[in-house]
């Protein structure tokens, strides 16, 4: 009997590690010139097909909403907010019981910024959550440090 409970206990913990360390989520950064002192910064997400993750535009009791936050730098002014990709989708969510905006695929999010002076770095992090049709993971930091050269 012992060994039956330990043998169940094993497979638990593997299993429960597998589920920690599902990502289908990963993320790029980049910068690119637009103008004079003026950049796109570029969060890309790569999605694994049969998961989303959620506009920054979601009502309260759904999902976490995907969120950007910089750390002040006075040599970098953000212009506007962060847009969202075009190809988002707005439907009925069974999950949650109401509509959300979600992407899928690659989407990429881009922040406008212009600069005072040359070799500037973008720091912060974004925050997001990822479900597919019948689970959701617990909400992920990701940490961006982008050069803007």
């Amino acid at each position: 009997m012992k060994a039956v409970l330990s043998f169940c206990l094993i497979c638990l913990f593997f299993v429960g590690n597998a589920q920690s360390n599902l990502d289908p989520v990963k993320w790029t950064f980049g910068s690119e010139k637009v103008g004079d002192n003026k950049y796109k910064i570029t969060f890309t997400a790569t999605i694994e097909d049969g998961w989303a993750v959620y506009s920054q535009f979601i009502e309260d009791g759904g999902p976490i909403p995907t969120t950007f936050n910089f750390d002040e730098n006075t040599d970098i002014e953000l212009k506007d907010g962060v847009v969202e990709p075009e190809d988002k989708e707005t439907k009925y969510d069974e999950m949650f019981e109401m509509d959300l905006i979600k992407v899928k695929g690659k989407a990429e999010f881009y922040q406008m910024v212009s600069v005072k002076s040359e070799d500037q770095v973008l720091k912060g992090f974004l925050t997001y959550m990822a479900c597919d049709d019948s689970k959701c993971l617990p909400p992920s930091d990701v940490n961006f440090e982008i050069t803007i050269e």
